[in-house]
């Protein structure tokens, strides 16, 4: 892995507190602001299936209140009917081969919608929006 090199700039305040972090904690300055931005920055969709990565990236260049309007989303309700029923047939184990290649690709859908609302959050973040708590997401407005 090729390591670049950035100068920054940093408040005096803030470099007085990295500086005590790194005594406190015995590490050099350097490998205390490596290890603090890599442990705050979310990890890009970059490793991800091409499909689920294209999907990701494609919210992007979302608007803000389309980021919003994605993190209210839900699957819709006959999907979610249907998805419980076969889950069900499933732990019955009745499920036939074709109601299981249907449970794998509702599955994968509602998979997919949590992702993207999971990462809606995270762009909404990124962009300094303000966030609910997490018990609260279902009921923003």
């Amino acid at each position: 892995m090729a390591n670049d090199t950035i100068t920054l700039h940093l408040p005096e305040g803030l470099h007085r507190r990295l500086e005590r972090l790194a005594a406190l904690t015995g590490q050099p300055l350097e490998g205390l602001i490596v290890q603090t931005l890599s442990s705050s920055i979310p990890p890009l969709p970059d490793d991800l299936s091409a499909d689920t990565r294209d999907a990701l990236q494609a919210m992007e260049t979302m608007s803000t209140d389309e980021l919003w309007q994605l993190t209210k989303a839900t699957i819709a309700e006959d999907q979610y009917g249907r998805l419980a029923w076969l889950r069900e047939q499933r732990r019955e184990g009745t499920i036939t081969g074709n109601e299981q290649t249907e449970l794998d690709q509702l599955l994968q859908s509602a998979d997919l919608l949590t992702l993207k609302k999971a990462y809606a959050a995270v762009l909404l973040k990124w962009r300094g929006q303000r966030l609910p708590p997490l018990p609260e997401m279902d009921h923003v407005a």
